[in-house]
């Protein structure tokens, strides 16, 4: 395939490219990183447009091919590693690094860079280079987060442009200088334009499946978590404790469960309103979120009633951490309602063998039941009968 079958043909890709996402980022507008990723595939386009225009219509001036070209080159691979930069929230002013796009076109118009093919070359594939692997080095961080399958596949792609990128220009160096003689220009330059094709499509391909998958986790996010606390629901519970049970079993470790409800919580929304009533569950929520560590699980079990699910867990850690949980809250007033204190009572159950999480769930329940009466703000431990 000849090069200008090659350059419409990447016009064709980036300007669907740039459509789609277009398309996308208007029905998407959380994601404000596909911003970076539209003035990428304009970039692309602009890149393709010029190149097709030069090879059929036209020999443009050279501020237009290859200055500008080159410039839209490097540009577009710049405006990807900003978006990857956006899409992780990193921080930095990332949108002041665009402005290098005046300096490399400047660089393009000197005479050492209008002087010869490799000239240029010299100067834009090693910032071609420093911009694929700035990408790759934020993704690989970031590989074994929710979306690192997706950070993979950018990876893969990054790495291919960065192998075609390197062999292509490498060649064409040597050739340049006269360390080869192989007098395979057309060829090289065919090979590069169709590498540059097919890194859009990847690219393509890898953007829609970041922006699906990152859609698929926010509708699974919905569907796990409480409205009003933001905490795991019931709906997940079952899935998530036979997952922690499971690695229980393999580890050797015991699990145990915290079944805490805020006591007379009735009272609190007959006296005080409903809107006080939720201020009061969020009081409480927040107190227990701080008594958690990385790796426990707190759900909202019912109205008032949450449920702690504390992993490599012994009975004797349970108690402790449920006293504390219990007398941070028994000890702390409700910040809009400064003569509301709340307590909650607490049963635990442990296991270090698996056991059905509905069977271990009644065994909390009943000795929050027995908590309750026997007073209340109080800890009971599950006793086997």
């Amino acid at each position: 395939m000849d090069v200008l079958t090659l350059s419409i043909v990447n016009a064709f890709i980036a300007a669907t490219f740039a459509a789609l996402l277009v398309l996308q980022y208007k029905s998407e507008r959380q994601f404000r990183y596909q911003r970076y990723f539209i003035l990428a595939a304009v970039l692309m386009l602009i890149n393709a447009l010029l190149s097709t225009v030069n090879g059929s219509i036209t020999s443009l001036p050279y501020w237009l091919v290859p200055a500008l070209s080159n410039t839209c080159s490097v540009g577009a691979h710049l405006a990807l590693a900003c978006g990857i930069h956006r899409h992780l929230q990193l921080s930095a002013k990332r949108q002041w690094l665009l402005l290098l796009l005046i300096p490399i076109y400047l660089i393009q118009l000197t005479d050492f860079a209008s002087s010869a093919t490799a000239n240029r070359m010299l100067f834009a594939i090693p910032l071609v280079l420093a911009f694929n692997l700035w990408s790759i080095n934020m993704l690989w961080r970031q590989r074994h987060s929710e979306l690192g399958r997706v950070y993979l596949a950018f990876i893969a792609t990054f790495a291919f442009n960065i192998i075609q990128f390197t062999s292509r220009s490498t060649y064409m160096l040597l050739e340049h200088f006269q360390i080869v003689h192989t007098q395979q220009s057309a060829l090289i330059h065919s090979i590069g334009f169709f590498s540059l094709t097919a890194f859009a499509i990847l690219m393509i391909g890898c953007v829609i499946m970041l922006s699906h998958s990152q859609q698929r986790l926010a509708l699974l996010h919905i569907s796990e978590r409480d409205a009003l606390t933001g905490l795991l629901n019931r709906r997940s519970l079952q899935t998530r404790l036979i997952a922690e049970l499971n690695r229980g079993q393999r580890s050797g470790v015991t699990l145990s469960l915290l079944l805490f409800d805020i006591d007379h919580f009735k009272q609190v929304n007959d006296r005080h309103g409903h809107k006080a009533g939720d201020r009061a569950i969020m009081h409480v929520v927040d107190i227990a979120s701080e008594q958690l560590r990385d790796y426990d699980l707190l759900f909202r079990y019912g109205g008032e009633e949450f449920l702690l699910c504390l992993p490599d867990t012994a009975e004797a850690t349970a108690i402790m951490i449920a006293e504390r949980l219990r007398k941070a809250v028994a000890n702390t007033a409700l910040g809009v309602e400064p003569n509301l204190k709340m307590t909650i009572s607490i049963g635990i159950s442990s296991t270090s063998t698996f056991t059905e999480p509905d069977e271990l769930i009644e065994q909390a329940d009943i000795a929050l039941y027995n908590a309750k009466q026997t007073g209340r703000n109080k800890v009971v431990v599950y006793q086997q009968p």
